[in-house]
Formats: structure tokens, sequence, C-alpha cells
């Protein structure tokens, strides 16, 4: 691997940490707005929860996928260094998304646990 491909992971790492930073950051501090044991999870065309899961699990989940499909994308830039460009323009692009996908999933909940009486 050349010394520009190194530069490149090494940027993706920075921004996986940060990444990683900013979500477990959203966990943390909107977890304490969130008085219930369930979270919803996913939304029906009602507005109105489909499905729970436990408060650790719909808390730190979008942590652990960011964190498995990173580690698999920079793996497989270490091991393809033809590809490395594409595997970690899919990397920031998977660590962008949770990140906003955090965001949105944590307020969605604290937004509708305020409408609605405690599971």
């Amino acid at each position: 691997m050349d010394s520009a491909s190194g530069n490149v992971i090494a940027a993706a790492l920075i921004a996986l940490a940060v990444g990683l930073a900013f979500i477990a950051g959203c966990a943390l501090y909107y977890g304490r707005q969130i008085n219930s044991r369930k979270i919803s999870m996913q939304w029906g065309p009602d507005g109105e929860p489909t499905w729970f899961a436990p408060r650790l699990i719909g808390l730190w989940s979008s942590f652990g996928v960011t964190a498995i499909l990173s580690a698999f994308l920079l793996v497989l830039a270490l091991h393809k260094p033809h590809k490395v460009t594409a595997l970690i323009v899919a990397t920031v692009s998977v660590i962008g998304a949770n990140m906003w996908v955090q965001l949105y999933h944590l307020k969605r909940v604290i937004r509708w646990q305020a409408e609605t009486p405690a599971i």
C-alpha cells in the first residue's frame, strides 16, 4: 500500500472515530430524555410504531451497525488497495448516514414519547 492510500485510510479512521463519538454522544444525551423501557424502532404510515426494542438495543444499535460495517469496509480497503477510494467513500457514506439516522431516530422517539402514554 502506498502512502496516498495510507493517508486516505487514516482519514477514514478519523471519520469513523468522529462518527462513532457523535453516535455515542447522541445515545447518551437523548437517552436521558427517553424514560420508557422499550424504544420504538420503526413507524408505520399512520405515524404509530410498528415494533419496539429494549432500551439498550434501541439506543446503541446504530453505534454497533456503524462500527461493524465500517470495520468490514476498512478491512476490504486494506486487502483491495486498487479499490481503496471506492471503499473509503462507502465507509464515509455509511458513517454519515448512520449519524443522521441516530439523530433523527432518537429525536423521533422523544417526540412520540411526549405524545403517547408510557409503555
